[in-house]
């Protein structure tokens, strides 16, 4: 049965960013990384995928100022945090009409990258090869539709649902 991930969706309202910051870092744990600093989930094609406790930092905080600090992390993207429920679903392929396309992470870069849309959402998870064959997840966000073409152009699709 599909998921609804409006029904995943994190309430934040009522929470300021240190207290919003903290109930994101404890469902990423409580879903993703349940024991140690390490997790995993099998995604849709059968790969594994590896969650790391500090990948939160990466993944849930952005710049406040993109012109001058483009690559910074010094800002709780709550929009991300809200989003944390929709990582798994997506990745396991129970989410309709979402897409996961690979490529190299950039020329003459033996790593590869994986990109997962739920194209109704245009919510994009990214993930990272690592030496042993499975994945690392690396990032989860809203992308416009420019972002999101220009995300997938040139990269071989792996599965869709």
């Amino acid at each position: 049965m599909p998921v609804d991930l409006n029904s995943l969706l994190l309430d934040l309202t009522a929470l300021d960013d240190a207290q919003a910051e903290q109930r994101g870092r404890a469902e990423y744990k409580a879903q993703y990384v349940p024991e140690g600093r390490r997790g995993a989930i099998t995604a849709y094609d059968g790969s594994l995928v590896y969650f790391f406790e500090d990948r939160f930092d990466h993944a849930f905080f952005t710049t406040n100022d993109r012109y001058t600090h483009q690559f910074a992390k010094n800002v709780l993207a709550r929009e991300r945090v809200a989003r944390i429920g929709w990582i798994g679903p997506i990745l396991r392929g129970e989410v309709p009409n979402t897409q996961c396309w690979q490529s190299q992470r950039s020329p003459g870069n033996d790593q590869l990258q994986r990109l997962c849309v739920a194209s109704s959402e245009l919510y994009v998870v990214w993930l990272e090869s690592r030496n042993d064959g499975a994945w690392r997840f690396s990032s989860a966000y809203n992308a416009l539709g420019a972002q999101v073409s220009d995300y997938t152009r040139g990269k071989g699709i792996v599965w869709k649902t």
